[in-house]
């Protein structure tokens, strides 16, 4: 169930059993959109072990863990994977992390 917003929202409730027993997941952002002073539209190329140290910073002054998927795809950043390996291992990540959330199951 995705809630958008809690304002006015109802009391969520399980769409199978009608439980109203519920665990409440926040995904991690998946857009990261950067700023450039070209406004012509052009991509812009990007060096990924900078990249990956930038965003590190932000998680780390947000205080937002990134997670393991993302500690995986920094390291091969770091040893200087090419960007293609990189875009293989963040779709192996996303991949596995859509799995891992289908298969939450109750701690108690």
């Amino acid at each position: 169930m995705l809630v958008r917003s809690t304002e006015n929202a109802q009391e969520p409730r399980c769409e199978f059993c009608d439980s109203t027993d519920l665990i409440r997941l926040i995904s991690r952002p998946g857009i990261v959109r950067t700023r450039t002073t070209d406004d012509s539209g052009k991509l812009n190329s990007v060096e990924p072990r900078k990249a990956v140290e930038h965003m590190s910073r932000m998680y780390d002054k947000s205080g937002v863990d990134p997670g393991q998927g993302f500690r995986e795809v920094a390291k091969r950043a770091a040893v200087g994977d090419s960007p293609h390996e990189l875009k293989e291992a963040i779709e192996e990540v996303r991949k596995k992390d859509a799995a891992d959330s289908h298969s939450v199951s109750d701690p108690g």
